[in-house]
């Protein structure tokens, strides 16, 4: 991970962990619509605990936030084709399915980058410098 970017402690990867695990621990094993948002978000921020900083401003946290939706949205929609096309062909993965799988990863990635820098971003995907 990059070296301090100006946002406190991170979070270490066992804290990290930890606090995954007993997020899910009380959640409800259906959660609501409701609660699996508040989840998601949770989520993201200890990710960004953990890969930026604790002290992360929170309008760049929201901003990552209305970001993860938007894409939360569009990977629906690739999964809900997924699974059609497996129901009606029982095909493996097509290479078009599989190509919009990374395009996700990248869409995800030049949707941040519009809130993080350069080096926020190696730190957050953990990225090698060039990547």
């Amino acid at each position: 991970m990059t070296d301090d970017l100006g946002y406190g402690r991170r979070l270490s990867g066992d804290e990290y962990d930890k606090r995954v695990v007993e997020l899910h621990r009380h959640a409800s094993p259906m959660p609501s619509k409701e609660e699996d948002t508040e989840i998601r978000r949770r989520e993201l921020n200890l990710s960004i605990d953990y890969r930026l900083g604790i002290d992360f401003p929170l309008h760049k946290r929201e901003a990552l936030w209305e970001i993860m939706q938007q894409v939360e949205k569009k990977r629906l929609w690739l999964g809900f084709k997924l699974g059609l096309r497996q129901l009606l062909f029982r095909d493996p993965i097509p290479k078009e399915i599989r190509r919009g799988t990374d395009a996700m990863a990248a869409v995800m990635v030049k949707e941040f980058s519009r809130i993080l820098d350069a080096k926020e971003l190696r730190s957050f995907f953990e990225l090698e410098p060039g990547e």
